[in-house]
């Protein structure tokens, strides 16, 4: 198992994880487009506001389906070095079943909050009683795939980053493997918030020409302080702790070579020495944005 791709490849994959999104992102504005919810003329508060809401929860669709796509790969990328790392490659299948079948559990219960969230946001913005209008009836069918797409997205994440977190658990492992694991968990949450990130930057769409509703205020708290507890401040722990783990690492590595080249003739052990020399250079290096202090 290989996870080397040729260049085709990997622009292949990347041409694909735009283009779904795209296309779901364009079908959804053509919509509301033909619906009347996008017009060219805003002349009225509830047409800016269905103009915000349409072409908001259009971007916001793809950028969700475009951040599910680019987490589960960088997922299982990284579950196959973590599992190469604590030698249990042939477990790789087993994981992915699992994540397979969660993932499904997931968009089930997505689609009942697809449903629910758009007729609850109508009750609390009170346009429940202009459903019957044309438009306004194309933006709530188009909320629902921005809504089922949302709760996969944080069903998805909180999910993926607690199962890889579940290896870091371990042990046993040598300081090399703790470090790759280590690594790898910190790249995929990296990769997760600054998918959020970008998702976030969306959201300022709904509120042009408009005040700022209560429920939009509470509901955009609550997602920054749950991805903040979920992602960064675990992040954090992580790189102190990968610091701690690589600090370890440099000190044996510096009394190995000391050892050998105290010990043994230096040209019988040259290899040996360079071998670790480039171990440190490769393991206890500066990564993600921080320096490790070698002294």
């Amino acid at each position: 198992m290989t996870l080397n791709q040729t260049p085709l490849m990997k622009k292949t994959n990347l041409l694909e994880k735009i283009f779904y999104p795209f296309l779901l992102t364009t079908i959804l504005i053509i919509l509301h487009f033909l619906g009347g919810a996008i017009q060219l003329d805003v002349s009225t508060e509830e047409a800016q506001r269905d103009l915000n809401t349409a072409v908001g929860t259009s971007l916001l669709s793809g950028a969700f389906l475009f951040s599910i796509r680019l987490i589960q790969q960088s997922v299982a990328k990284h579950l196959l070095i973590i599992l190469d790392a604590t030698e249990r490659c042939h477990d790789f299948w087993i994981h992915r079943k699992e994540l397979s079948e969660q993932f499904k559990k997931h968009l089930i219960w997505s689609m009942s909050v697809g449903f629910i969230m758009p007729l609850f946001y109508m009750l609390t913005e009170g346009v429940i009683s202009r459903i019957n209008e044309k438009e306004v009836f194309i933006v709530a069918m188009g909320a629902i795939p921005f809504w089922l797409l949302l709760s996969l997205y944080i069903l998805q994440v909180t999910f993926v980053n607690r199962h890889l977190r579940k290896f870091l658990t371990t042990d046993d492992a040598e300081l090399i493997d703790q470090i790759k694991m280590y690594e790898s968990v910190m790249i995929v949450a990296t990769v997760t918030a600054s998918t959020t990130l970008f998702i976030f930057s969306i959201i300022p769409v709904f509120w042009i020409n408009l005040p700022i509703h209560l429920f939009d205020m509470v509901f955009t708290s609550l997602l920054c302080l749950f991805f903040t507890l979920f992602l960064v401040s675990p992040l954090i722990q992580f790189y102190r702790r990968l610091q701690e783990v690589k600090k370890v690492l440099a000190v044996k590595l510096d009394e190995r070579i000391e050892y050998l080249i105290k010990e043994s003739v230096l040209s019988e052990r040259s290899e040996e020495i360079e071998r670790l020399l480039s171990e440190k250079e490769k393991y206890c290096s500066f990564k993600f944005a921080a320096c490790i202090n070698k002294s």
